[in-house]
């Protein structure tokens, strides 16, 4: 069980009322699960994990593991405090996960440099039962990854890689280059999964596979088969979709394109705001587009 592979980072459907949908979530996670994924991510950023209560992240990796018992299970667990991480951690790993994924810190940025953020990271996996996978995302936290930070890490035994999403393809390459290759860098950002797996990669956490889990797939496949040609269309033909469902509309647009790939991407919680009725008309050929080419040589 590694992050080599395409991962989802499933959402999180609510009600209009801003109530959970869990009936909805398992629908999701039953139907991605058909595909040849290297497993699922519960409470990552696409999963509105900071508008959940603790008792509603609890349920949803309990419901995850119920409907996809024989999938890796990757469960974000990173709080503001290392005391909180560490709680939250802990009970995942009763309910099943099989490693989770720690978010850096952010609230105190200018008080996160490398020396706390290691010591925050090393206690957490100090005290996990299972491998500890590294989070980092400037676009929400808003802190870059310190320099360095990676290989000293990497010597623990129960850190077992990193997801990084910044899109920064030579920060990419430096983690890659720092650390051991039994430290799995996995890129979060999918309109640069391809030039991503060139230097170094082991798979992808991306958004866009929730929607269009053939296309993600397959550009994996054809990276490591040699196929760099098709690779390359593949990419071409995500990477419009992909900003789309991200950096254009965000979660609220994943949700939309989930609706009509035939998923259930229900609502997004307050504060975030439902995404335009015209961005249908946008998302769809885009959509369309993503799958035709996962169907071509």
């Amino acid at each position: 069980m590694s992050l080599r592979g395409v991962i989802p980072p499933l959402v999180t459907p609510f009600r209009a009322d801003g109530a959970l949908d869990l009936a909805s979530f398992e629908a999701n996670v039953e139907s991605l699960a058909a595909h040849e994924l290297a497993g699922m991510l519960v409470l990552g950023s696409n999963g509105e994990a900071a508008s959940l209560d603790e008792e509603e992240k609890l349920s949803l990796v309990a419901a995850a593991r119920r409907r996809a018992p024989d999938r890796f299970l990757l469960v974000g667990t990173g709080m503001e405090s290392t005391r909180a991480t560490v709680a939250l951690t802990r009970k995942v790993a009763g309910l099943g996960a099989d490693a989770v994924l720690v978010l850096t810190p952010h609230y105190y940025k200018s008080r996160m440099t490398a020396d706390a953020l290691r010591l925050h990271f090393e206690t957490v996996a100090d005290s996990s039962p299972v491998p500890v996978y590294l989070y980092s995302v400037p676009a929400f936290t808003g802190l870059p990854w310190p320099p360095g930070l990676a290989p000293a890490l990497a010597a623990h035994p129960r850190i077992a890689g990193m997801k990084e999403s910044s899109g920064d393809i030579g920060l990419l390459n430096r983690l890659v280059a720092s650390t051991p290759p039994s430290f799995q860098v996995a890129c979060g950002n999918a309109p640069v999964f391809y030039p991503a797996l060139c230097v170094g990669a082991v798979g992808g956490v991306l958004a866009v596979a929730n929607c269009a889990p053939r296309a993600t797939i397959a550009l994996h496949r054809a990276f490591a088969a040699g196929d760099h040609a098709r690779a390359r269309r593949l990419q071409e033909a995500l990477a419009p979709l992909a900003a789309a469902v991200t950096t254009s509309h965000g979660v609220a647009g994943l949700k939309v394109a989930m609706g009509l790939a035939g998923l259930r991407g229900g609502e997004v919680r307050a504060p975030l705001l439902s995404a335009p009725p015209s961005f249908l008309d946008e998302i769809r050929p885009l959509l369309e587009e993503a799958e035709a080419a996962s169907d071509r040589p």
